[in-house]
């Protein structure tokens, strides 16, 4: 079992991330509002615990024009491919959601479909499975 950052620099690569993303979608005077993320404990095949956890970070993207919301999803697109990342998914027009990866970290952009807040934007990044203080914890 090899080490791997701690929760604390996950979350610390996880935010520069999402704050470097989307200072390079959204026009001036956007907002990133945090959203609760837990950390999520990994599982091996078996669905068992295996003592690491996934950290994340999450946050609402206040202040952009919702109707360009397609613009700011194909800017992200390039964003990730010239900063590394590889586009797994984008599933617009039928969702307002994408994500890629990149070293592990997995970064989606996603907007509410339904209800009053229709079309607000959220951009995640969450961490591969990493030990919570950066080594593997003794086994009792």
């Amino acid at each position: 079992m090899q080490p791997t950052v701690s929760a604390a620099q996950a979350r610390e690569t996880a935010l520069a991330s999402a704050r470097a993303a989307a200072a390079a979608v959204f026009p001036p005077g956007y907002r990133l509002t945090d959203d609760f993320a837990p950390q999520l404990s990994c599982t091996d095949d078996n669905d068992q615990a295996t003592g690491q956890i996934h950290v994340s970070v999450s946050m609402w993207v206040d202040g952009p024009d919702r109707s360009r919301n397609d613009s700011y999803y194909e800017k992200l697109k390039k964003w990730w491919t010239q900063n590394g990342w590889s586009l797994e998914s984008d599933h617009r027009p039928r969702d307002l959601f994408a994500n890629a990866q990149r070293d592990g970290y997995l970064m989606s952009l996603e907007g509410t479909v339904t209800g009053p807040d229709k079309g607000r934007l959220n951009i995640g990044v969450s961490s591969p499975c990493i030990w919570p203080n950066g080594t593997p914890e003794p086994k009792s």
